[in-house]
This record gives structure tokens, sequence and C-alpha cells, in this order.
């Protein structure tokens, strides 16, 4: 049914007081009686949550302890009166178990009302008759590891994603249970939330609400069945408009509930890059009984979603309301791995923060978890597309087992039937990697999938979801399914593979739903956190512990950044990791940087093939170099500020075209053309200005235009330094992109034809001042006399809206500061990559 916010006549009661936890060997006792006489020693338990958010909130254990939450046996246990008893002696008492990690029974007031084997799940149990004035409510989870060693049949083909290839008849996460990359800290508990409610007057059997564009006009057509004696009226109120309902006996004790509401011009939701992200709110008003009654249907969007193979059928390209749109972003991960229910807080702080970046797209792989409703009313409130997977990953599951498949239609429609008003949804995919693993095993054709990704998904979304494209595994298409050249990619030549750059082109990626992984370098303050008393990273063993591999090979994701930072910055990485500790750091955070930044300014060019890709991935599951390009508390990395400025809605990129020179593509997903100045400027040895040249240029909405730098300048300049005649003329070229009618600045990018190894500059003269705006914001000024490189800002309990950027000789610019402490005003120091040391910041009141 779908997700009601709110139901005149229904009273809900959260059960989150009071819960205790305590486990047992595996199997020890079967039911709450048998409990009791074992004597367990109970600690304070938060639900939702799980055994480890328990442990760790009694600070009995934390991530650096290794403990197998799958090998015992877990008990949660509160006691709670029951005020819904006010809402009547006719209500009806319904205990709500948002989900339940994985093998679980529950009992109230030792009466057993459940048992589930679905994290994924949700639960309504009529409690009424088991209720009680005062209550308790116990829950046992058995033991995961007891059940996977039970014979089952064995698997077509073996993963080294998890260690217990039996997983895969359990619907459960795979988060927290794969070595190499992820802390094995497996969710066990009551991770969703749990709630009696009472319901009286309408029962609400039924709901549905859908929308779609009919030419200009908007049309949400809503279902309900509700049960009641009478109803005599019914009305869809979408926004400020109102819609009568038709109503109808269906002659079993309720009443079917029908209609439309067409919005003339309506005004369409849009992906934040490319427009408002407008939503209306719904809701259905109805009398039943001689009572009005009102039942809240959130909010809902009007937008088209389509899925273009293009004209030979090998695409991939995501449009929107008709328009085809870049999607950018990353792979998202949970908040907090421990405690898998975020607050909305937290949700709202990770999703602004990335919307923040420019990111238009956000993925739930495979390996994750189905987010919390907030997570997609954030998205469809924010303008972030959302690719959904469902839960598979790497494994063959057992599809000609009837239970099994019943199990996943369970959990998916249900899952589609609460997302089903959301406008945020752009993609439902069968799974991470299912394909991929069978066929790099070379497992022939037949083997890479099966029924539950070929026809039980795909009639599910269907059902639920038509208006939202299905693919059948990430990746998937082409002669084979990890190849670049046909339908969906997971692209790391350029990352895991260790290619050169120009491998971006030359892959002709189409999409790419993962791409780009790197260990990614935290600051330093996260640095000090985890590594205290002046420890220093990379080989310390808690550093060590922390950094992603992949399981099976002889290398980890730190050695494939140290292969760029060589490749980037000319240096032997191993010697200035002995020499100069802070300088490596230095290096090693902004190489993940340029390289990404480099790879999507390939990718957003007018002539590549590429329509969209997702970065692996937005957040580490904990402190360390992750592959997040946010951190696990998160702040945000080098790599992301150079992601925001590469996804950018309104952009300048350059592109090295060889012999044919440097190319710059202007980039506007806005509605409006954009009246511009093109201005390109080139220097030598990091001050001396060369020359400069301007052109006037119409940038189409939702559109791009391609100007040839060198033909803007008379005479040869061998701008990309590809022929090579004599010495280098210049070693920085600046593309600056100015509104013609405001002067403001649109977008910037720097072009290096030797390369980044820049000598520090003893002539730098950068200097740093805050002042506060009126407002009451501060402003970070960097000045400086000649090129600085990657100029990353320390601002304290400051977060800059933007860091690591490079500035032009004799130039200034201005950074907005947002607090994240109480601190009252900035304090810290800047540091360019070129300079021989820090500059303090300069506070002026």
């Amino acid at each position: 049914m779908a997700r009601l916010l709110a139901i005149g006549g229904y009273a809900e009661q959260p059960l989150t007081e009071g819960w205790e936890i305590a486990s047992t060997a595996s199997g020890a006792a079967d039911d709450p009686t048998k409990v009791a006489a074992l004597g367990l020693e109970w600690i304070a338990a938060q639900v939702p949550g799980t055994a480890a958010s328990a442990l760790r909130r009694a600070k009995t254990w934390d991530l650096d302890t290794p403990r197998n939450f799958d090998a015992e046996d877990w008990w949660f246990r509160c006691r709670f009166a029951s005020t819904s008893s006010s809402s009547g002696a006719n209500a009806t008492k319904v205990l709500k178990l948002g989900g339940l990690a994985t093998i679980a029974d529950v009992w109230l007031n030792g009466v057993h009302l459940l048992h589930s084997e679905n994290m994924f799940v949700a639960h309504e149990v009529d409690a009424t008759a088991a209720l009680r004035d005062d209550n308790e409510l116990v829950l046992r989870f058995r033991s995961l590891k007891t059940a996977l060693e039970q014979k089952r049949p064995r698997p077509r083909w073996k993963t080294r994603l998890v260690e217990h290839q039996q997983l895969r008849w359990f619907r459960t996460t795979v988060l927290g249970r794969m070595p190499g990359w992820s802390p094995m800290v497996a969710a066990v508990g009551p991770w969703r939330e749990i709630t009696l409610e009472s319901r009286t007057a309408v029962v609400v059997d039924a709901a549905e609400i859908t929308t779609r564009i009919d030419g200009a006009d908007g049309v949400a057509s809503v279902a309900l069945r509700v049960k009641a004696k009478a109803v005599t009226r019914a009305t869809l109120i979408v926004g400020d408009h109102r819609f009568p309902l038709d109503v109808k006996d269906d002659g079993a004790g309720g009443f079917a509930i029908r209609g439309d509401a067409k919005i003339a011009n309506a005004t369409l939701w849009w992906p934040h890059t490319h427009g408002a992200p407008h939503l209306y709110s719904a809701r259905v008003a109805l009398n039943a009984d001689g009572a009005d009654v009102e039942i809240d249907l959130g909010r809902v969007g009007f937008r088209s979603v389509e899925l273009s193979k293009g004209d030979a059928g090998d695409g991939f390209e995501i449009v929107v309301n008709g328009v085809s749109v870049f999607c950018r972003g990353a792979c998202w991960t949970t908040v907090d791995i421990v405690d898998p229910n975020a607050t909305a807080e937290a949700f709202r702080a990770a999703l602004e923060t990335a919307r923040d970046g420019g990111m238009n797209m956000i993925r739930i792989g495979g390996t994750m978890q189905y987010e919390a409703d907030v997570f997609y009313d954030l998205c469809d409130e924010l303008g972030i597309l959302v690719w959904q997977d469902f839960m598979f990953a790497n494994m063959d599951y057992p599809a000609t087992d009837e239970a099994f498949v019943a199990n996943v239609r369970r959990e998916v429609g249900g899952l589609l039937d609460r997302l089903q008003s959301h406008a945020c949804l752009a993609m439902f995919c069968g799974g991470s990697e299912v394909e991929q693993q069978a066929a790099m095993l070379g497992l022939p054709r037949e083997l890479w999938t099966n029924a539950i990704f070929a026809n039980v998904l795909p009639e599910l979304v269907a059902r639920w979801r038509p208006d939202v494209p299905y693919w059948p595994s990430s990746p998937s298409g082409g002669s084979l399914p990890f190849q670049s050249t046909s339908g969906l990619v997971h692209y790391y030549g350029v990352g895991a593979y260790l290619r050169p750059l120009e491998d971006a082109r030359r892959a002709n990626v189409r999409f790419s739903s993962e791409s780009l992984g790197f260990a990614n370098v935290p600051e330093s303050r996260l640095i000090e956190r985890l590594l205290p008393n002046g420890e220093a990273p990379f080989h310390h063993p808690r550093w060590k512990a922390r950094t992603p591999r992949d399981m099976g090979a002889a290398w980890d994701f730190e050695d494939v950044r140290d292969h760029y930072t060589a490749l980037l910055y000319k240096v032997d990485v191993a010697k200035l990791r002995y020499a100069d500790m802070d300088r490596y750091l230095a290096l090693s955070r902004v190489a993940t940087g340029e390289v990404m930044a480099a790879t999507y300014a390939e990718w957003r060019r007018r002539a590549s093939t590429c329509k969209g890709a997702l970065v692996w991935f937005y957040r580490d599951l904990w402190a360390g170099a992750g592959w997040g390009v946010v951190d696990s508390n998160g702040w945000p990395k080098a790599a992301y500020y150079y992601l925001k400025r590469a996804f950018a809605p309104v952009a300048v990129l350059a592109s090295d075209e060889g012999l044919n020179g440097l190319f710059a593509h202007a980039v506007n997903d806005s509605a409006h053309d954009i009246d511009a100045e093109l201005e390109a400027t080139l220097y030598r040895h990091g001050h001396a200005r060369v020359t400069s040249a301007s052109r006037g240029i119409v940038v189409p909405a939702r559109g791009q235009t391609e100007v040839h730098v060198d033909a803007m300048f008379e005479g040869f300049l061998d701008t990309t330094y590809a022929y090579k005649f004599g010495p280098p003329g210049h070693d920085v070229v600046v593309l600056t992109l100015r509104s013609k009618t405001s002067g403001a600045l649109l977008g910037e990018a720097f072009y290096f034809p030797v390369g980044l190894a820049f000598a520090p500059d003893a002539d730098l003269g950068l200097e740093a001042t805050a002042d506060l705006q009126p407002d009451g914001a501060w402003g970070l000024t960097l000045r400086t006399k000649g090129f600085a490189q990657s100029v990353a800002i320390d601002a304290g309990d400051f977060l800059p809206d933007d860091n690591y950027v490079h500035l032009a000789p004799n130039s200034e610019r201005t950074i907005l500061l947002r607090a994240t402490a109480a601190a009252k005003k900035p304090s810290g120091q800047v540091q360019a990559l070129n300079a021989h040391g820090p500059v303090r910041i300069t506070v002026r009141s």
C-alpha cells in the first residue's frame, strides 16, 4: 500500500523507549520463557537499531574490535503501556515492524505473532487480542551463521564478494559481510521503526497514487479501498486543486474510491541541475460514517523519465521531460554502517552536500539496503534522481526455488508500493554485478542471468512503476557486460586498471553506474582523530585495515592512487613518503580529484558517447582513505570539490585535442540561453601573461557550445604543446566564462600543457583574508601574484563552499565559509601546492 503519511482517526504510538538487549549462544533458547531462565545480562538498546549500535552505545564494542554478530542469537525486549486504548474499545490495534534483520521472531505478552526471514520486508500484525494495559514485546534474531551451515543446493558459480556462498538464500544486506571493502559489522536487529497503531473510523485496506504527464497537463490518479459502513463523498486535493472522486460499494464491506486530478499547465518536476524540483501536496478528503476523514498521500511531482538506447540500440541515455540529462553523482552508502536507520537530519545533511556538489543522481547499489522513506522524500525535494538497484549482488540466486521467489516478490512488491509516488525515481535495476560476475568467470551466456532478473523484477516494476525504466543488471549490455561500448558499464579503466587518462575517451562509455574508484585521502583533522599521538598513516595497521581492496587482489586502492599521483606530479611516491609525509599527503589528496575532474570533462563534451557516470562512492563507511568523496563524518574531501566544479550546471571545460589544439566546451543545463564571454589567457612560468583573447558566445539552453581556442588567437601558439618546436611558450591556460550582461563568473577551467608538476614558487604572493559579510556569513578572499595551484583551505570549524582551487596570476577570489560548530570566527591557514609553506588567514571584522 502506498505510504500514507496520516489517516484521520488513526493514532500511532512509537515503541522507541525502554528497550534492552542480550545475546545467547546460537539455539540456547527458543522462546521468551526459556530466555528468562538463563539469567542473561541485559543492557539498554535503542530501537530502531542493531545489536552493534547497542554495544557501541554501551561502549563495550567498536569497529576496531572484531565480532561476528551473525554467530549469536540476539534478544530485544521492552515493556510498554498501551496508550492506544484511548482511541476506543472497538479500535483495531496493529503492530507495525518496519524491518527485522534478519531471521526474526516476535512475541507479544508471550503470544508468538510473527516469523520473518527477510530484512527488507515491513510487517503489520493485528495485535488486538494479545494487547494488555501493560505489555512485553520480545524479539529474537537467530544466528545467521548457524542457518548458513545448513545444507542447501550449491550455486552454479561462486563469488569472492562474501565468505559464505549460501548467503544467496537469505534476503539480507551483504553490507558488513564483505571482507576487503567494508567493516565486518553485520546488521542484526530491529533496524527500522516499530509502532503500535490504533485504527478507528475508516480503515484503508489499499491505496495507490500515480502521476503522469499528458501534453502540458499533469495527471494524478488515485485508487483507494476503505472499510466503512458508508462513504458519501470523496475529493482528491492536489496542491490548491480539488477533484471529485468516484465512490462505489464493493459489496464486501468496503468502498472503492477512484479518480483522476488533471492540472492544466502543471509545473514539472526537474532534477535540480536542469530546473526546479516542483512538488504538489496530495490528499483525499472523504466523509465516512458521518465523519470527515482526511488521508495524507504526501507530495507528488509531474515528470516523465525514459531510457533511450539510440538508433543503433547500444546507447544508454536518461531523458527527463523530453530532455537528455547528463547524470552525474555517486553510489550511495549508508550514513552509519553500525546503525543503518539514519535520522532525518543526517539524511538531509548528506543529501544537501551531494546536491550542493552538483550531483543530480544517487545510485543505491545492490550491496547496500533500501533506504528509509525520508531519503526518497528528500531526493524529491532536492531534485536528486535516484537509481535504485534491488538488493542482489554478485551471487547466483536460487531463482528456481518457489519459496525464495515468493519471498522476493513480497519484498520487491512492498518496496515498489512504498515508492510508487516518488518523482525522484529514475531507474530500477536488477542488482549489482550478477551478470558481470558470471561472465568474468568464463561461464556461458545462459548462466549470466535468471528468471528473477529477466521476468519477476520487470513484471513487478511494470505493475507498480511503469513510468520508471528497468535494467536487468549493473553492468549489462553488449558482447560482455563489463565492456563499455554498449549499454551500461562499471568503468574502472581510469582507476583500478591503471589505464592512462586518454582511456576515458577510447573506451566509448555509454553510461557508467560505477566509476573512478580511488582511496581518497581525508583531511588532516580526521587523520588526527583516527591515528592519535602523531602516528603516521598509510602503513599503520589501523589505517591499512580501512583501505579498500578487492578480495584476492595483491594490491589495494592506495596503490591505484599512488600510480596516478606519480603519473600527474612526476614524483617517486615511495621516496616522497619517506622524505616528506606532508607533501605526500597533499599530492595524494588532489591527484584523485584531478583525475576525476579530467575524466568528467572528457565525458561531458558534446562529442562524447557518455550520457552519465556515477563515482564509486559517495561516503566512507568508516574513517580512513576510503572510496568516498566525503569522509565518514560527512566532511568533503578534495575530490568532492574537484567534482563540484566538473558537475556544475553551467561550466566551461577544456579538452586537449592533440595536434588539433585546445578546445573549450561551455555547458548549460539551465532552461535559458546564456549570452556569455569566453576568455582564454596564456601564462609562462606561472607569472608572465603571454597573451589573451576573448569571444562572445551563446550557450543554448540545455546544450553546449564548443570553441576552438587556437582559433581565438592570431597566429600559431601550440596551445597543447603538441608540436614541441622548442621550449613551451606557456605552462598555464586559463579559460574563463562570464555573463555578458552582469559580468558574473559562470565557470573557469585550467589547462596545463606540460603537466601539473610545478616547482615551489618563492614569489607566489598568496594572501588570505576573512571578512564578515552583511548577512552574517564569512567570506574568505584569496589573492595571489603568481599562479597558485590547488589552494587548500583549512579554516578550523568553518567549511568552505569551494576548496583546492587553482588561482590565475594576479587574481583574487572570495569563497564563503560556513560554520560547522559554535565558533564565532574562522581561523587557520591556506596552502598552495606550489608554495613553500602555508599562509595564515587574516581575520577582519
